[in-house]
């Protein structure tokens, strides 16, 4: 069989490879990924649960995350189903996915410093 006509099914694959949707990336896989990905790495540490260890391994599995993603939605950003969803061409919401997903990277980049800075300078955080 051919490989570009073998069906993946696993989605980390297929997305990786743009051979996804892309609004059950952008939505499922993006905005609540990285909703829950941010409660489990940021919440423990921030209630007191956990430390340092646990929010340095934490970035570490985001960061690959956000590889991911980013890479992800950037290829899968032309496969939108209808030709103009609420009547904005298509490459418009595939451009805007693109950005909207590396200004999240930079947000969380920044999250995850500042929780760094909270964790090893509990003064600076009150």
């Amino acid at each position: 069989m051919n490989a570009v006509a073998t069906p993946i099914h696993n989605p980390i694959l297929r997305y990786w490879q743009g051979r996804g949707r892309l609004a059950p990336l952008y939505w499922g896989w993006g905005v609540a990924g990285s909703i829950v990905l941010a409660i489990l790495i940021a919440g423990p540490p921030l209630a007191g649960l956990a430390g340092l260890p646990w929010a340095l391994g934490g970035i570490a599995v985001g960061a690959v995350y956000t590889v991911w993603i980013l890479v992800s939605i950037w290829r899968c950003s032309g496969n939108i189903d209808s030709p103009a969803p609420l009547g904005v061409p298509r490459e418009a919401w595939g451009m805007l996915a693109r950005w909207l997903t590396v200004a999240w990277a930079i947000n969380a980049g920044g999250m995850a410093i500042m929780l760094l800075q909270s964790l090893m300078y509990p003064a600076l955080a009150r």
